[in-house]
């Protein structure tokens, strides 16, 4: 069985990166209204047809050794490979489209677990809460944190075949490309403290599922506690504070996972913020376009100046934290298919949003949130942050620390993340990346530095001993 998977493997395209600064055109093979997962929208009808084949001489005979296969076995290759490998089995073989047909909601739902792994639970989680079936209500969603992490059916058994699709769909079209996106904007943002442009990297299974993980809660955040991406416009405020998100949500990860989390929500804010300064004469009602539309604020129009509310929380940080709770699907629109400067306006003035209530950023995973946690009850964490427990680098594993977390806190457990740890480091991807690739992107000081440069010789754990 070995010798024909890998063989399957050496006849199997993979799809082509794209470039952060150069997104490809809406029509790549990542793009959600192409051919993302036209294998699964297409085949939806029992009577749909494989596609339309051109192969080579070469494809035709390394294929055919598979084809001949008994059904079983053919079964069994389908059902181990990840979502593009099934996708390219299956787009470039009418033997083996005709038995994903006959299969599709086992097939989909292992591919889903193969390309997934530990983070299906988060996946599951995430699209749960963004079903139309999901009734949104405090006691739902804390229903649903209480128990998405410990329920450990098979996938098959837990979702119908249309949701395996949605699922297949999402991660390909969306969480895919943003992966890519997101890891050549650290590696861009390498740049800016280095005097030589960093190789590229191939992530290995730990930072993919790293990655994975933090893409999928910080969408699932977004729809429990943001605007979302369905049906945002009849959301109810559920009116949560700070502390009850951080001790709903973010008390169920470790500290690094939390931080894998924050550093999502800091390249979505940055993305935005970009965003945000290129369209500001667009929406600004001063410019004369909006003339004769006033009183009121003429709709599409913002206010991103420096005016301030309530406190010191500026209308823009308002307007910029309820856009980015909107979630992954925007942003991916925003990344990837924006053909031109009037669309962006448009869209954005379609899109942004005033916050559902409190979010991450100087709330959920701000200092008094955390310091208020810490009041009603010291955590286990807590206490063993205050002991100072050792917690070295033990080698990468999912559920292990990374390098560069134990590095800024010096090898002793922390149970700070939010407030405590800057923009700048988050926007290396610190928590992602394994010892190897840090090493051999030659960074490893650059995180130090960026730490130092944020904190000093000063210990922010020794603030809140016997708290």
């Amino acid at each position: 069985m070995k010798g024909l998977i890998s063989k399957f493997k050496r006849v199997a395209w993979s799809s082509p990166t794209s470039s952060p600064t150069h997104p490809p055109p809406p029509n790549h093979s990542l793009d959600p209204a192409s051919s993302a997962l036209s294998h699964c929208k297409n085949v939806a009808s029992p009577t749909s047809r494989p596609p339309t084949l051109v192969q080579t001489e070469s494809t035709r005979y390394n294929h055919n050794g598979l084809e001949d296969l008994v059904p079983e076995i053919r079964r069994q290759i389908l059902s181990i490979l990840d979502l593009r490998s099934l996708k390219s089995l299956v787009h470039s073989s009418p033997v083996f489209h005709e038995q994903y047909l006959e299969d599709r909601r086992y097939l989909l739902c292992s591919s889903l677990e193969t390309t997934l792994g530990t983070a299906t639970l988060d996946a599951c989680a995430s699209f749960q809460s963004s079903s139309p079936d999901f009734s949104y209500t405090r006691e739902n969603v804390e229903r649903l944190l209480g128990v998405f992490r410990v329920n450990r059916q098979p996938l098959r058994e837990r979702v119908k075949e249309h949701e395996a699709i949605e699922m297949a769909t999402f991660h390909l079209s969306v969480i895919s490309p943003l992966i890519e996106y997101y890891i050549k904007w650290t590696l861009n943002n390498f740049v800016t403290k280095m005097d030589c442009m960093p190789r590229s990297i191939t992530l290995s299974r730990v930072e993919e599922v790293r990655l994975l993980r933090s893409f999928y809660r910080f969408e699932l955040c977004c729809n429990l506690f943001g605007k979302g991406g369905k049906n945002p416009c009849t959301k109810q405020r559920l009116e949560f504070r700070p502390v009850e998100i951080l001790r709903l949500f973010f008390c169920l990860f470790e500290p690094w996972e939390v931080e894998e989390i924050s550093c999502i929500n800091t390249f979505a804010q940055d993305k935005y913020d970009k965003i945000f300064r290129e369209i500001y004469w667009d929406v600004n009602e001063n410019n004369p376009k909006f003339h004769g539309q006033r009183p009121p604020t003429p709709e599409g129009a913002f206010d991103f100046d420096n005016s301030c509310t309530f406190s010191v929380i500026c209308l823009q940080q308002q307007l910029l934290t309820g856009t980015v709770s909107r979630g992954l699907e925007l942003l991916h629109r925003v990344s990837y298919k924006i053909k031109g400067h009037s669309q962006l306006v448009q869209i954005m003035q379609k899109y942004i949003t005033w916050p559902l209530g409190s979010f991450l950023t100087n709330e959920a995973l701000g200092e008094a949130a955390q310091w208020e946690r810490r009041q009603e009850a010291l955590s286990k964490r807590d206490e063993r942050q205050n002991r100072r427990d050792p917690l070295p680098f033990n080698g990468d594993a999912e559920s292990s620390p990374p390098l560069a977390w134990t590095m800024i806190w010096g090898g002793t457990y922390s149970n700070l993340y939010g407030y405590y740890v800057h923009d700048s480091i988050r926007r290396l991807g610190y928590v992602f990346y394994d010892s190897m690739t840090i090493q051999s992107l030659g960074v490893k000081d650059i995180i130090i530095r960026e730490w130092k440069n944020d904190w000093g010789d000063s210990e922010p754990r020794n603030d809140i001993l016997g708290a």
